[in-house]
């Protein structure tokens, strides 16, 4: 009995031992460094949010699409937010193992120009772009559908290194995100257009969490649990308590508090009712008839033509890279 009991405690504790050890694996997503109190920033400030993940969350900051999702492919991330359709579609004709697994938000973005110059003025002069990005994506097809593709000098910049080029005549405007468009709107420029109004032109910048391949497949349940808190984070920032929820999540960010309750009461968030529509990831069977599969494919003939990938992905590769299971069991009530 005394052996019996001794094996059977020992049992237990190595149990309990190694659940202890699953619950402490260190899971590693990112945050962007812009100052914008997104989602993971709410995450990151309301506990309750935050517990639903199983493991330690470390939060990774990142300032670029491309080098986030190298940063996945090399093992670095196990998740990454907000990530453009251009990073994601270089990223998919690559080969990197990667799910799309929730539309999170449109690019809060925008064309400002110095406030002396009107759209019909801006051939030959040079304008900022976040070269490789979603917003890069939209201002070309703003370009080419006011007839300035080819006839104004794009120079590819940092999102506050275009604010400072902005602020010495360096450039004479250029498609930011914000907080950078205020910046640039207080510099003396102009919002000429959003970047949903260039989306409207068949361009969307979108944005959205892409998870490892490898690690959803070893472990759904925390990619489940991530989806399921930016599906509450969404609730809180749009609830109406969503002021003292965006100066919580501040901090985090790198914003004075109502900085931050600004830009995020204005982030064109992702509706979740729209997740599984022709608007989002596409109804429950039906990826290639969403608008981010669209947008991919879309982005990939952009690449292309800019010289920048060379075999873009077909769209029955693109679908396999979105993974709607997720989504699915979040928005149907499978969240605890």
């Amino acid at each position: 009995m005394r052996s019996r009991n001794g094996l059977f405690v020992s049992a237990t504790m190595g149990f309990a031992l190694a659940a202890s050890a699953a619950q402490a694996e260190t899971i590693n997503i990112s945050t962007w460094a812009h100052g914008a109190p997104l989602q993971e920033a709410v995450i990151a400030t309301q506990p309750d949010l935050l517990k639903k993940i199983p493991g330690e969350v470390k939060w990774l900051p990142i300032s670029s699409g491309p080098s986030a999702l190298a940063g996945l492919k090399g093992g670095a991330y196990n998740i990454v937010n907000g990530i453009g359709n251009p990073p994601v579609t270089t990223a998919i004709a690559n080969g990197v193992n990667l799910k799309v697994v929730w539309a999170q938000f449109y690019d809060n973005a925008g064309l400002v120009l110095d406030g002396s110059l009107s759209p019909e003025q801006m051939a030959g002069k040079t304008f900022g772009t976040l070269q490789g990005s979603s917003e890069d994506f939209a201002f070309s097809g703003w370009l080419e559908a006011k007839g300035l593709t080819g006839k104004v000098k794009l120079v590819g910049l940092e999102r506050q290194a275009m604010v400072a080029a902005f602020k010495t005549k360096a450039i004479s405007g250029g498609v930011n995100s914000e907080p950078g468009v205020g910046q640039m709107i207080a510099d003396g420029g102009k919002l000429i257009a959003t970047t949903r109004e260039m989306g409207a032109l068949g361009y969307p910048a979108l944005d959205v969490v892409v998870v490892d391949g490898d690690f959803a497949k070893k472990r759904p349940d925390v990619v489940q649990a991530y989806v399921c808190a930016q599906y509450a984070a969404y609730k809180l920032m749009t609830g109406p308590d969503k002021e003292n929820v965006f100066r919580k999540a501040a901090k985090f960010a790198g914003a004075e508090p109502e900085q931050a309750v600004k830009v995020g009461t204005s982030w064109p968030i992702w509706k979740p009712e729209d997740e599984l529509t022709e608007r989002g990831l596409g109804a429950p069977g039906k990826v290639a008839a969403g608008e981010v599969a669209k947008a991919y494919f879309r982005t990939g003939d952009w690449l292309k033509k800019a010289g920048r990938l060379d075999n873009p992905p077909t769209m029955e590769t693109i679908v396999g890279h979105i993974d709607q299971s997720f989504a699915q069991k979040a928005l149907g009530g499978g969240c605890s």
